[in-house]
């Protein structure tokens, strides 16, 4: 198959789950032998016009404008455009579409109108545009029903919807009904063989210069209102009266830098939180492995969490509010892993019973083993190839039927 994959961002050039999983897909349907051409935008460092990368051909845009209305025009715009040069040039057996927005742009090409549409859906758009300014989701304002309307057209466009979780499929079925029929649930993955258990829990520190003799809890998110961060940092006084001991270190970057460092300092500590900022990919599994749990805190719109199966793949496990899909997630695990609510005495709690279990020591071989039995890439790419086989052949069969002669 020749398949065009267009998505407003990917790994490695932007961190980000949804960005993993887009070139983890294309890369894994390369190794399958499929040709996989991937359309996104240029960002700094990364505003090569055309690069291969592991053996999937990527395809960068500019966009005139970084954000407002004018970034949703110009990314529209320019993805419609370079489409058109892609799809003039050579032919695709399939679109497979990832953002809303490059995916409005698409779907507004007119080569698309033809293809097979396969859309990677992850949350509604509009709703996590209400989170962020704070908007009631039941009244999102102009913008936000703009939003919902490009979510809306694009998956009405599409001829299959893969979602993650249960929970997002849910999300489809309360806020888009007439799209439900053609969702099917596919779980993200993870690389096993770079995410896995290498190092002891005291080299791993040794590497990173953390502590040997303190419990380290880990948290990898975009600092994001919606990730709970905040929550988790004012979570750490009431863990310390437990844990005097106990450090937290917090790896990503985004809006909230500045006020969570705020909050660090307001809190009183500064030694027992480290803002590790922007780690680079080959050292997360270094993280993951050096801490003792790993701690979920989103209060919103949790669509999967490649975070949570990166860190059980590295045999570390996973402690997360009961929000979106985390508890589907870590329940079949352990139900144990599923703190009572997003509140920072819930969150301090769970992890405080969490490290006076005792067995401790039996879990990186069980997070691993589940890891292995539920997020493996190789199993998620074939799922997705055989959907892509299907809408294919689907086209192919209804394009006859509308040749074939009326009896």
């Amino acid at each position: 198959m020749r398949i065009l994959t267009v998505a407003g961002w990917i790994s490695p050039d932007l961190e980000g789950g949804s960005f993993r999983v887009v070139f983890e897909l294309a890369r894994g349907l390369v190794a399958r032998g499929h040709e996989v051409n991937v359309l996104t935008q240029a960002l700094p460092g990364h505003e090569q016009p055309q690069q291969v990368i592991d053996g999937v051909q990527v395809h960068r845009y500019r966009t005139w404008a970084r954000s407002g209305v004018s970034f949703y025009v110009s990314s529209v715009a320019a993805v419609r455009r370079l489409m058109g040069r892609l799809v003039a040039a050579q032919p695709f057996d399939a679109l497979h579409l990832h953002h809303p927005v490059s995916a409005l742009g698409a779907t507004l090409c007119p080569s698309s109108r033809d293809m097979p549409t396969l859309h990677t859906f992850y949350v509604p758009y509009f709703l996590e545009h209400a989170f962020n300014r704070n908007a009631p989701p039941g009244r999102p304002g102009p913008v936000g029903r703009a939003l919902r309307c490009i979510d809306h057209h694009n998956l009405r466009r599409s001829d299959a919807i893969v979602v993650l979780s249960q929970f997002t499929a849910g999300q489809v079925a309360e806020h888009f009904p007439d799209c439900s029929p053609r969702v099917e649930i596919i779980p993200a993955g993870v690389d096993l063989q770079v995410f896995r258990p290498t190092l002891s829990r005291a080299e791993a520190r040794r590497q990173l210069n953390l502590p040997t003799d303190a419990p380290i809890l880990l948290s990898v998110r975009r600092l994001e209102p919606r990730m709970g961060l905040e929550n988790l940092v004012e979570a750490m006084p009431l863990l310390r009266n437990h844990r005097p001991n106990a450090k937290l270190v917090i790896v990503g970057r985004g809006s909230l830098q500045h006020r969570l460092t705020d909050l660090v300092g307001r809190l009183n500590l500064a030694d027992a939180v480290t803002m590790a900022g922007f780690v680079p990919d080959a050292m997360l599994p270094v993280y993951y492995q050096a801490a003792d749990c790993f701690v979920v805190p989103t209060i919103a719109l949790e669509g999967f969490g490649m975070v949570t199966a990166e860190a059980l793949a590295c045999g570390t496990p996973v402690l997360g509010t009961p929000v979106g899909a985390t508890p589907e997630l870590l329940r079949p695990l352990d139900e144990h892993l599923v703190m009572r609510s997003t509140e920072p005495a819930d969150i301090a709690q769970g992890i405080a019973q969490f490290l006076e279990r005792p067995d401790l020591a039996e879990w990186r071989e069980r997070c691993r083993r589940y890891a292995e039995q539920r997020f493996d890439w190789r199993h998620v790419v074939e799922r997705y190839e055989a959907v892509f086989e299907r809408i294919i052949a689907a086209r192919h069969e209804s394009g006859r039927a509308r040749l074939l002669p009326r009896p």
